[in-house]
């Protein structure tokens, strides 16, 4: 158990929940090992904020807690938080800001304003963490901290039983992917929004990150801005890579139904767990494709235990990971994923993980069918990546992560670090 050492020592954490159910689910898995460690741990609900207020202000002690949340939650203004003259509670007691932001910058420029002063941003990609280093040097970066996974037979026996084991042995589902689907159709309104250059422009871009899938957004949009327009001030860029947002989008959309697409109209079945499915464009096989509506996290991770295959597209996290490859892998899963710089550094092929590119797609189709066509194939694999999964990469060892940067401060504060 942690000791709590001082009025300087953070003892207590305000965690959010009531928002986007996902990330609720990632800060429970959090709080699981927050509480081992000694922390007392208090949920702010933005479902009944008046209530959550008066219990917020009795659990709170100066000095002595942090917030941390993910994409902002507790930090929009949000009425049981904020007055108007006044400012955030967090300010009031003092109370640092660790807010995981799990997307990238450009997706919260109107966000990252009139924050907190001790505010901590969290990138979960290194490419994200450099942009924000460069494009909001007003706050402070506390540096890289990748999303993580979690382990349903771990969780259901306390450990005692690995993934892959008992329950989590039976697959019923040959690939699934989890996640929302959008056709690329519903960005046109966004491309053709100001006038026909400007949907020239942004179709540019569109198609070089389609044609060169390794770029990030922001490199590809770099170049093509100072095409146009010659060297562009940051404040200007920022500005505009917000408002390019449906880019991002566009293309994670486009290569997430692609990479079903040729899995499916090459006769290999296919478990889609979410939203907008019905509306792929393009199945020859619509036999092969079976449709599940979207669902919650401990849904997706009872399906994701059941399957052989588990098919993920990263949604341009080009340095650094999504939690569906590390939930497969803890899952007993094999992940057949694009990759990423992170990936590749931390799982060698055959690590858990199977990788194919984007840019040789036909070459996908070939990849399941063998692991399909092996069981023990498959079975190597997944017990491949399994140890150092556990190791680095679970929300446990996040938290743990989190309460080291919170001593690090604390011996700061003291003169000591």
């Amino acid at each position: 158990m942690r000791e709590s050492a001082g009025k300087s020592r953070i003892s207590r954490i305000v965690m959010v929940a009531g928002g986007v159910e996902t990330l609720e689910y990632f800060a429970e898995q959090m709080a699981k090992r927050f509480r081992e460690l000694g922390y007392a741990v208090f949920f702010y609900d933005l479902k009944d904020e008046a209530a959550s207020a008066r219990t917020l202000r009795k659990f709170v002690r100066t000095g002595q807690t942090a917030l941390v949340t993910f994409n902002f939650q507790g930090l929009e203004k949000e009425e049981g938080v904020y007055r108007d003259g006044i400012g955030y509670v967090w300010e009031e007691y003092r109370i640092p800001c660790y807010n995981i932001a799990a997307d990238h910058p450009y997706f919260y420029d109107d966000r990252l304003h009139d924050l907190p002063p001790d505010y901590h941003h969290i990138s979960i990609d290194r490419c994200q963490e450099k942009y924000f280093r460069e494009f909001y040097p007003e706050y402070h970066s506390q540096g890289f901290l990748p999303l993580a996974g979690t382990g349903l037979c771990e969780n259901q026996s306390g450990g005692g039983e690995p993934a892959g084991s008992g329950q989590c042995a039976e697959r019923e589902y040959d690939v699934i992917l989890t996640g929302n689907y959008t056709t690329v159709s519903f960005f046109e309104p966004y491309i053709n929004w100001i006038n026909d250059e400007y949907a020239a422009f942004y179709r540019g871009i569109i198609d070089d990150l389609i044609a060169h899938p390794h770029q990030t957004v922001e490199e590809a949009g770099i170049r093509h801005c100072e095409r146009e327009m010659g060297e562009t001030p940051y404040d200007e860029l920022r500005i505009a890579f917000h408002r390019m947002i449906f880019i991002d989008l566009y293309v994670r959309n486009y290569w997430r139904g692609a990479a079903v697409r040729t899995l499916v109209n090459a006769g290999i079945r296919v478990d889609v767990v979410g939203k907008g499915w019905e509306e792929l464009e393009g199945i020859k096989r619509p036999e092969c494709l079976a449709i599940h509506p979207q669902t919650d996290s401990l849904t997706c991770l009872q399906m994701i235990s059941r399957a052989k295959i588990s098919l993920n597209v990263m949604p341009w996290f080009k340095d650094g990971a999504h939690d569906r490859v590390f939930n497969s892998i803890l899952n007993g899963t094999v992940c057949v994923t694009d990759p990423s710089r992170y990936l590749t550094e931390e799982l060698a092929e055959g690590e858990g993980v199977c990788y194919y590119e984007l840019e040789r797609l036909s070459e996908l189709p070939g990849k399941v069918r063998l692991l399909l066509d092996d069981p023990k194939l498959r079975e190597r694999i997944a017990a491949a990546g399994l140890p150092k999964v556990r190791e680095r990469h679970t929300w446990a060892v996040r938290a743990d992560v989190i309460a080291g940067w919170f001593e690090t401060a604390a011996s700061a504060a003291a003169g000591l670090g």
